[in-house]
């Protein structure tokens, strides 16, 4: 009798536990986000350029800024964003891109203070993406 009491309790408050764990990872991330992001040119760290990823509200602005004159900054693409979290996972959405192929779920495999790291695979590959924060 008192084993069956324990788990009539137990379930309920563990799972309510679980909810609020789980929305507070979401606001928490989101919070991550909120900013603007560098992308790592990995393939060329000397670009003439830079890549800037900004995510407000929902809403994802992508810019192209020159090196050598910061102040020429120019918008290339512009989108909205999803992003959902459990405590197992994070999943960034991007959606209404110009980029059919970056408007899927993309697997958040770090995001901190200062690093964004995503992935996606896709039929040809793998895409992957690193960001710092810049503001």
């Amino acid at each position: 009798m008192i084993n069956y009491m324990h788990s009539r309790f137990f379930i309920p408050l563990a799972a309510i536990l679980l909810l609020v764990f789980a929305s507070s990872c979401k606001k928490h991330s989101e919070d991550l986000l909120f900013g603007v992001w560098e992308e790592v040119n990995v393939s060329n760290i000397e670009a003439p350029h830079s890549v800037e990823w900004s995510f407000s509200n929902g809403e994802l602005s992508m810019y192209r800024r020159s090196r050598a004159n910061t102040s020429d900054v120019v918008l290339t693409d512009q989108g909205f964003y999803l992003l959902s979290s459990n405590p197992f996972k994070t999943t960034l959405r991007l959606l209404e891109t110009s980029q059919v192929l970056w408007n899927e779920h993309w697997d958040v495999e770090k995001l901190s203070n200062s690093q964004l790291i995503i992935k996606q695979n896709t039929k040809t590959g793998l895409l992957y993406k690193e960001f710092v924060r810049i503001q």
